[in-house]
């Protein structure tokens, strides 16, 4: 037990630092992918449109409000709505929409994005995505797993341990700190052990 606080202790500063570097993390993955001129891809704000192109803006902000359908503004006169994209990164987090989503517990509201978009709270061998949203009582999240590329599925213990199977440092960590909550404090602490262990192989 002694030995798991400490581990969770030292796996939280390495959590504050994954998530300090999540949105720049994310601006060079699109990058990669949709190369542009270098002034351009300094910016770190952009959508990824249907078509699988990329836009970029100097600013990419959440308008939501009682009389206001909820939106994202770029550069402060563009309107872009969640039907036109399939992820966003602005200066607060990455998303992506929930039509990526196998297994999915559809909605149409959202606490802290576009309706029906999750947030990137992990990112490396294993990218953990949470949607939270309005459940009629209060506020409920969904967590979401994906390995290498593939399809985003819904969180289950069984399905968790499916993909840590091949990695048994990390298998045994998440299966020895079930009392965790929230499950997606769990689910962060458990990627960065992974991705903590691959760095130390590269060196």
């Amino acid at each position: 037990m002694k030995k798991q606080l400490i581990l969770l202790a030292a796996l939280g500063c390495t959590i504050a630092s994954m998530q300090s570097c999540a949105v720049s993390s994310g601006a060079q993955t699109a990058d990669e992918i949709n190369s542009k001129p270098s002034a351009e891809a300094a910016t770190t704000c952009f959508i990824e449109l249907k078509d699988g192109s990329f836009r970029r803006f100097k600013t990419l902000k959440l308008v939501t409000g009682v009389f206001t359908a909820p939106h994202l503004l770029a550069d402060g006169k563009e309107k872009i709505t969640a039907s036109q994209i399939k992820a966003y990164q602005n200066s607060e987090h990455y998303a992506v929409s929930q039509d990526l989503f196998k297994d999915n517990i559809r909605s149409k509201s959202a606490v802290e994005t576009l309706p029906g978009f999750a947030v990137r709270i992990a990112k490396g061998k294993l990218n953990i995505y949470c949607k939270k949203y309005y459940n009629g009582v209060g506020t409920a999240e969904q967590l979401f797993v994906q390995k290498d590329g593939g399809d985003i599925l819904a969180f289950t213990p069984e399905l968790m341990a499916s993909m840590l199977k091949d990695h048994p440092e990390a298998e045994a960590f998440f299966n020895s700190t079930k009392k965790i909550t929230p499950a997606s404090k769990r689910l962060q602490a458990t990627v960065a052990l992974m991705n903590k262990g691959q760095l130390l192989s590269m060196n």
